[in-house]
């Protein structure tokens, strides 16, 4: 038994001398790293950036573990530290419980490789591809395990299995290799001994991940209970990967993907979620990763799409998605977390522990415990408490595993910094250290043994061994082996046994290579639900299936209780053929009303979808059945989606199918939920032919189409409907609700014979302040002088007076330079417009137009829009410092003046605006960063807040976020100003913004006594 030592004899906590010794990890200086003089400069900008203002110093080892809090049920020691490991970022255990870890010491930077860019993400382009090992230039990566080899508590022995890597993030074990993801390539070292000491030179895999962002790579390499090993990619690199068996794989952004060791098929799982780099699989075989946000994060369903910064990250594959799966719903802690935990299921930490989520959070130095509630076919997760905590700020626990003991292991990169966001090597390359949690007891002697040694009968009863870990060790040593003389051992447990023991030995079958049709047929019947759920996954995964197999699961799916299973037959019916596939769709939409499942209801649109062009009489065909329309799924999920589907994909075929669709719509209001997903269709898009066929089908719903449908009354009726749409927006009888619709959709569409109808709305008193903003907002699509002249006329007496019609005039004169400079000319003392009605953000967007005169005159009349020096940055941030160390701030005042500088912008505890990030989750104590982004907000954008400047071909400027992607369209959140969607040809140029639209300066105006009022509620400590 390894004997933890713990608090009771700190003295002893020192790791004993042993044969490995961390090399020399140098950082990568600037002149090594910069590629051209533009990126040295970019990166010297950056003095001082992410680091901690408090001047926090690192504790030593048993220092630090004398500063841990923990219930009084945990006891917690030190299993390693500097400096024998340094930044460690990955943790396994091999079949001898020996443990593994991956030293991450190249990171930043790639050996050998120079940066020529770098964009306003910090994503970096690299001078050139670096090579496979051994190949190229050695890294300081590496590999090492610690063994105790006498059974004493202490890890005598290390070793180097692997040194020289060069940027490498995790390591498995197994069929006879050591799998390493050294981005960008997946490479195998052999080790037919199982030694740990590679063979001969590895062999490369997979290639094509990302390194752009090296706190974003490939990582997290795990074998699941199908025989796939399984990784995740974060949000901010990108991806092309081949095989022997599949080419060019793209995706952009975060992902959960899987390979096949044996067919070498490499595949996207699931797409989209957090900034993943973590994977976890529990009992079930469920698929689990963290989150970069304020929830705990996603349980991953197969072929599933997930949500992203669609800016940031890219679009998804499938741009007829249409929508994406939620995270877990989270009642608790609201503090930002990021990607790593674990579902504890081993056997040494009390009962209350156990099925429980115990999440890593090195943002804020802390480990949280955290229930799992069932919702329908996922999750919600509900904050139990804190169950690790520091007053150490270097604390940064960075992965956790279950070791053999059943004791929890967390590796802790300990730094004073985590923020990424310095492009500079200013890491601490010389400290790390290993903790382990258990009992107070420390738990039941764990022997030492070599699961490798075991035969195949002797393997068996280890797959129902309490503790996770060796029931997962076990089932690896099987795949390895392939032993058919153990199958009928394994299907005798299969039919005769219960719950987690015969999904354990339905793995060992199909892993073993016997699952065939006799194994799925008694597996798909079986009592046991995960069984069931698994045995469909398995026969997903061959994507076809034999004839009865294909009935049986369609008839699985008509009588499936379980909302796990049937979530799992949607999402495998999308891998099957199209017979089977739409029959086991028809069969959970008629017998299982799914509708307010949190996932079902999409995977079921994604099953239909990846067959509607492919096989699109069987699609069309399901809706022969009446019973189908009735079904609430059908109705608020499939047939909008489907409808819009057939129109952006555009085509004859295609639109036919709309007209029959139409035609078998059993009532009107079916009729108009398509004609609602036809018009989605046809946003941001140039007018689609409609053949006769579907403008006849259209014919029924005229009436509706007028009133709700404006845009597809417009397209589908020519010069009539445009008379009608513009004699309706005039009328003031008419109901505002449809007038305004008319009115936004002048602005989406090219008809200038509007622009007289506005103008009159814009000059008549009578006009609604929400008509006023709409009507401002379609003008910016239109080039017309006459609109900026009557606008500058009417501003002072008609717009001016009410701060959102001031604002959306503003914003009009800001959405060209030629309207600018006409508005320039009437701003300032004694002319039409004052300076102090401009808010810095609308000037910052003049500014931004390209226009040099434009710009001198911007930065003569708001001083403000001049971006600080570095050192006026510096300054101001230790003067505002000094000053919040004397005197006393009243929290009451602090929340008005929040409201009125940052509430439009900023969430704090529930209220505020959605510009930028919710800051409730984050660190917003002053040893934190929050000072320093405030005075300078372009230091740090965090994901999902950076926006576009976008120019569009009838010559509008945008300043706005992307909100949603499908296909080439894209929904564009514009800065003061409702949603819009543009299409690839009304975009001519689009470019992310360098900066923050948070303006600098926003301090300067508050005196001393209102800004501590302010930071007194800025760091107020979150409810909880």
């Amino acid at each position: 038994m390894i004997k933890w030592i713990g608090l009771a004899a700190l003295p002893l906590l020192t790791l004993m001398p042993i044969g490995c010794r961390r090399g020399n990890n140098k950082n990568a200086k600037l002149e090594d790293v910069a590629a051209n003089d533009e990126v040295a400069r970019y990166m010297k900008a950056f003095e001082k950036k992410g680091e901690q203002p408090d001047g926090s110093k690192p504790v030593a080892p048993q220092q630090a573990l004398a500063l841990f809090r923990l219930p009084a049920d945990l006891q917690i020691n030190l299993v390693a530290s500097e400096p024998e490991i340094a930044q460690p970022v990955f943790l396994n255990f091999d079949q001898r419980g020996r443990l593994w870890v991956v030293q991450y010491n190249q990171y930043p930077y790639p050996a050998g490789l120079k940066v020529t860019s770098i964009d306003n993400h910090d994503r970096v382009t690299f001078d050139k591809v670096p090579q496979p090992p051994p190949l190229g230039e050695k890294g300081a990566d590496r590999i090492t395990i610690f063994e105790d080899t006498d059974g004493d508590g202490h890890y005598d022995k290390s070793t180097d299995a692997i040194s020289g890597l060069n940027i490498a993030t995790s390591v498995a074990l197994g069929r006879g290799k050591i799998w390493v993801l050294t981005p960008p390539y997946l490479v195998a070292y052999p080790d037919a001994d199982g030694d740990g000491s590679p063979d001969g030179p590895p062999v490369v895999h997979l290639r094509g991940f990302g390194l752009e962002d090296t706190h974003a790579v490939a990582n997290s390499l795990r074998w699941g209970p199908d025989g796939w090993l399984y990784g995740a990619q974060g949000s901010t690199t990108t991806a092309n990967i081949s095989s022997a068996a599949s080419q060019n794989v793209s995706f952009s952004g975060q992902a959960i993907w899987r390979y096949h060791p044996e067919t070498h098929v490499f595949e996207v799982f699931a797409e989209g979620g957090g900034n993943t780099f973590y994977v976890e699989i529990d009992r079930k075989g469920r698929i689990f990763s963290g989150d970069n946000g304020n929830v705990r994060g996603f349980y991953f369903k197969q072929g599933g799409y997930y949500t992203k910064n669609w800016g940031k990250h890219g679009a998804l594959t499938n741009p007829y998605a249409f929508g994406h799966l939620p995270n877990m719903g989270l009642s608790g802690d609201n503090q930002r977390f990021t990607h790593a935990w674990l579902r504890y299921e081993g056997d040494n930490l009390p009962d209350r522990y156990r099925g429980a989520m115990i999440a890593l959070n090195p943002l804020h130095g802390y480990v949280q415990l955290t229930d799992f509630v069932p919702n329908g076919s996922s999750f919600n997760n509900i904050d139990k408490e804190r169950i690790l905590q520091t007053s150490d700020r270097w604390f940064r626990p960075v992965d956790i595993k279950t070791g053999p003991d059943g004791a929890v292991y967390i590796a802790d990169w300990y730094d004073s910094r985590l923020s990424h966001v310095d492009p500079r090597d200013t890491w601490d390359k010389s400290s790390g250290r290993i903790y382990r949690l258990s009992s107070p007891s420390g738990g039941e002697p764990v022997r030492p043994f070599d699961l490798g040694k075991l035969t195949g009968a002797e393997l068996i009863p280890l797959l129902f061994h309490n503790n996770r870990w060796f029931r997962e060790q076990a089932l690896r040593q099987l795949g390895d082996r392939k032993d058919r003389s153990l199958l009928p051992a394994l299907t005798r447990i299969l039919t005769t046994d219960t719950g987690q023991n015969a999904l354990e030995a339905l793995w060992a079958i199909n892993i073993s290579g016997g699952f065939n049709d006799s194994i799925a047929r008694t597996a798909l019947l079986h009592h046991d639900a995960y069984v069931r759920m698994w045995a469909v996954r398995l026969l997903g995964d061959a994507r076809t299936v034999s004839p009865a197999i294909g009935v049986l699961l369609a008839d699985v799916a008509a009588h499936e209780p379980h909302p796990e299973v049937r979530s799992q037959l949607a999402s495998s019916a999308k891998r099957l053929p199209a017979a089977i596939d739409i029959a086991i769709v028809r069969n959970l939409l008629l017998h299982y009303d799914d509708s307010a499942d949190p996932d079902i209801p999409l995977l079921l649109w994604w099953a239909i979808e990846s067959k509607a062009e492919s096989d699109r009489e069987k699609v069309v065909g399901l809706f022969a059945d009446l019973r189908i329309w009735r079904r609430p799924t059908v109705k608020q999920t499939i047939l909008g989606r489907l409808m819009q589907r057939y129109t952006m994909a555009g085509g004859d075929d295609n639109m036919l199918a709309c007209a029959r669709l139409l035609e078998k719509a059993p009532a009107k209001q079916d009729g108009l939920l398509l004609i609602a997903g036809l018009q989605e269709g046809l946003r941001g898009l140039a007018p689609a032919h409609m053949p006769l066929r579907l403008e006849t089908a259209l014919q029924p719903y005229r009436k509706e189409m007028d009133d709700g449908s404006p845009s597809l009354a417009i397209r589908q009726g020519g010069r009539k409907a445009l008379h009608r749409a513009v004699t309706l927006i005039a009328d003031p009888r008419e109901n505002i609700g449809k007038r305004l619709a008319y009115i936004r959709v002048m602005g989406e569409i090219n008809q200038p014979e509007v622009i007289p109808v506005l103008l009159r709305l814009l000059d008549n008193e009578t006009s609604s302040p929400a008509l006023l903003i709409a009507s401002l907002q379609s003008l910016q699509h239109y080039e017309d002088p006459a609109i900026v002249r009557k606008v500058l006329e009417i501003y002072a007496d008609k717009l001016r007076a009410a701060p959102d019609t001031r604002e959306a005039a503003l914003n009009l004169f800001a959405s060209r330079a030629t309207w600018a400079a006409l508005f320039l000319e009437n701003v300032g003392n004694g002319k039409k417009i004052h300076a102090d009605d401009v808010p810095v953000a609308v000037a910052q967007k003049m500014a931004g137009l390209g226009d040099p005169v434009i710009s001198r005159k911007i930065g003569a009349l708001w001083p403000g829009t001049r971006l600080a020096t570095s050192t006026e940055k510096n300054e101001k941030i230790a003067a505002v410092t000094r000053l919040l160390q004397t005197g006393k701030g009243d929290q009451a005042k602090g929340q008005l003046l929040f409201a009125g500088a940052c509430g439009s912008c900023h969430r704090l505890f529930s209220n505020g605006g959605n510009i930028g990030p919710d800051l409730t989750g984050y660190d917003r104590s002053l040893s934190g960063d929050l000072l320093r982004n405030i005075i300078d907000p372009n230091a740090s954008i965090r994901e999902g807040y950076a926006y576009y400047h976008i120019v569009t071909t009838d010559g509008r400027h945008i300043t706005g976020k992307i909100t949603g992607r499908q296909g080439s369209v894209m929904k564009i959140q514009p800065l003061g100003s409702e949603e819009i969607t543009l299409g690839p040809q009304q975009i001519k140029e689009m470019q992310p913004m360098a900066g923050s639209v948070m303006p600098e300066h926003l301090l300067d105006a508050l005196t001393p006594q209102q800004l501590r009022d302010l930071f007194s509620y800025l760091t107020r400590p979150t409810d909880r």
